[in-house]
């Protein structure tokens, strides 16, 4: 072999070497490549991840649409419904007063509108054999006489009393009513106030007046004056 060959045999053996070396450089570089790639990849996401606000979900996974709440907020509650609050309403409604009940009727009441007294009980006097035994009232003959009580009515003439009404109260009071001029009810169930004669001047007596006496339990006469103040009324 002579010297040109042997270089020629060199010389391609060295081409055929550095061809393999560079294949093999090749060969193991693509791979670096490929991983770098991932790599580089992870690390664009794992960047954009912590620089940007994960995309909105709803609990179960679905897409959230705009404007959603979060569960945890107070608005995520949903408003009681308006008929119920209406009857818890009406519910809780205080109630009314009742409206006053009508004042009872009084169970007595003056003999007659007009105040002012001409003689008390217990005074003496030439018209009288004994003592007054009741008061009198300086009306104009022809006034309205009220009973004094609830209670039943009776009616007579007496020398004394001229015409006389009397009424028997509950309790068995009776009240005497003298010198009338005419009646209005002669007997039968009154209450207090209404008007059962008209004063005058009859029997023994020296002008148109009323002559009222009080007898308990239908007895001896005492002091009407005491016993109508007691009963809320005052004739003076």
């Amino acid at each position: 072999m002579t010297i040109n060959s042997r270089q020629g045999t060199r010389a391609r053996h060295r081409e055929a070497t550095r061809r393999g070396t560079r294949t093999a450089v090749l060969t193991v570089a693509l791979p670096s490549a490929a991983t770098l790639g991932v790599f580089t990849a992870a690390g664009a996401a794992v960047e954009y991840d912590s620089t940007r606000l994960p995309a909105p979900s709803s609990v179960d996974g679905a897409p959230a649409t705009a404007g959603a709440t979060p569960p945890d907020t107070p608005r995520d509650a949903a408003p009681a419904p308006a008929e119920p609050e209406r009857a818890d309403r009406i519910g809780t409604r205080p109630e009314l007063p009742a409206p006053p009940e009508p004042p009872e009727p009084s169970h007595y009441a003056l003999p007659v509108a007009q105040p002012g007294l001409s003689a008390g009980f217990g005074q003496a006097g030439t018209h009288w054999a004994v003592r007054h035994t009741g008061i009198d009232f300086p009306v104009p003959s022809g006034t309205p006489v009220r009973a004094a009580t609830d209670g039943t009515v009776s009616t007579r003439w007496s020398r004394a009393y001229g015409y006389l009404a009397t009424v028997t109260g509950r309790d068995g009071t009776t009240t005497w009513y003298g010198h009338l001029r005419s009646y209005r009810i002669r007997k039968g169930p009154v209450r207090a106030g209404e008007v059962i004669a008209y004063s005058g001047s009859t029997g023994n007596s020296t002008g148109p007046h009323l002559h009222f006496e009080v007898r308990p339990d239908g007895g001896a006469p005492v002091d009407p004056l005491p016993w109508l103040l007691a009963h809320g009324l005052d004739p003076r």
